[in-house]
């Protein structure tokens, strides 16, 4: 701000040209960035106007807890969908950080909405999950030499270099897979017999969890064969904290559970849910243009996009503006980041927050943005608080698929 400053001094005959013309939002999306925006302190005054109607109101919705907000989240998605015949690539889900994802993600999945990724990792894209999945692969398919090696490998199952690299020779030179390489004759005379060992044991886990990977639960099963191969353990031995193996081991039992759920609701054994996971990564490894799916994304990398329809969730002190920034005082570009989360939105934006949050294992009640206070009031309508109309409206409750 400083320069443009400087260049009025350096240049007094400057001719400013103000680019206030939006050719993506409403009017009221406009209004609701302009009301925030202009608590900044800004050089040279700029109000966004747009010739494509007033639009609907802002719609605010407040929530019990976060998994609460990731229900109502989709709830509302699917019913707006189902209500204005739109398309899952319509809608965007934009939240302050990475961290804020998981939750979402597993509710978009529990009501099997497909979803991308950006500015984050998805959820099955997670190395411990890539190594669950490994296994799952080798189940449904024992032809898979890279889900072979790396289920073999992850943990460690006592197998040396020496015998893998003989094992890829005998493989290579009789185009078998590795699995199926390792049942022949002719490369265990090549072997060891301490050497072996393990490598059969291995194979005979996995031929033990093919004959009952289609007659057993699938979230059961998984869970067993965790413990079986104590992956756990392993995880906290290999990584650098005890808080970063907690981490990512906290994602496995979620895995589990999805398995579970997911199983029971589509009667579905774990050979069927592999294949259902492949269609899922494969969809989402596809480029966005290709895809009919809900976009997922932080604020920072949804910058020069646009979404028809913005859910910006977790508008909440302590998330956005970030509990850093207002201690630093550096609320100003919390506010730039709202303005884009808010402008984002062409035809509708929803903006929710939660009454309390799980911080550090204890239940805290927090408050919601001050951003949503600075939107003009004639521009909002409020869900789910008192008073208020209900999450879930009548209309919306009418269009809600059956």
């Amino acid at each position: 701000m400083e320069n443009l400053r400087l260049l009025q001094s350096d240049f007094p005959k400057l001719n400013i040209i103000k680019l206030e013309q939006n050719y993506r939002s409403t009017v009221r999306i406009l209004r609701a960035a302009n009301s925030v925006i202009a608590n900044n302190p800004k050089l040279f005054d700029k109000q966004l106007w747009s010739d494509l109607g007033l639009g609907e109101p802002i719609h605010v919705v407040q929530c019990k807890d976060e998994e609460h907000e990731a229900e109502v989240v989709v709830q509302r998605l699917l019913a707006h969908k189902f209500e204005c015949r739109t398309a899952f690539k319509d809608y965007a889900i934009l939240y302050r950080g990475n961290y804020r994802a998981r939750i979402f993600e597993q509710a978009l999945r529990n009501q099997r909405i497909p979803y991308q990724m950006a500015g984050g990792q998805s959820f099955f894209d997670k190395p411990e999950i890539k190594d669950v999945i490994a296994y799952l692969r080798l189940i449904a398919n024992p032809d898979d030499d890279p889900a072979f090696i790396r289920a073999l490998t992850t943990p460690k199952r006592g197998v040396g270099a020496s015998t893998l690299e003989k094992l890829g020779s005998w493989s290579g030179e009789r185009h078998k897979s590795l699995f199926a390489a390792a049942h022949e004759e002719g490369f265990r005379l090549l072997v060891q017999k301490a050497q072996l060992e393990p490598l059969e044991q291995f194979c005979d886990f996995i031929n033990q969890l093919q004959y009952r990977a289609t007659r057993e639960p699938a979230g059961a099963l998984v869970q067993e064969m965790m413990q079986a191969i104590g992956y756990e353990a392993w995880l906290y031995d290999s990584e650098d904290s005890p808080r970063m193996a907690e981490n990512k081991w906290k994602n496995v039992p979620e895995m589990v559970a999805w398995l579970d759920r997911k199983g029971e609701a589509d009667g579905k054994n774990l050979i069927e849910l592999t294949q259902t996971i492949a269609l899922i990564t494969m969809l989402e490894g596809r480029d966005e243009g290709d895809v009919d799916a809900v976009k997922m994304s932080t604020l920072h990398a949804s910058k020069g996009l646009e979404y028809p329809h913005v859910f910006l969730v977790g508008t909440e002190e302590g998330i956005l503006p970030h509990s850093e920034s207002i201690d630093n005082d550096m609320v100003e570009e919390e506010r730039r980041l709202m303005y884009v989360g808010i402008t984002r939105a062409q035809k509708s934006l929803t903006l929710s927050y939660c009454v309390k949050r799980k911080r550090a294992g204890e239940w805290q009640f927090v408050e919601p943005s001050r951003f949503i206070e600075e939107i003009n009031g004639d521009d909002i309508r409020h869900f789910g608080k008192p008073g208020a109309e209900p999450i879930v409206s009548k209309n919306e409750g009418k269009s809600w698929p059956t």
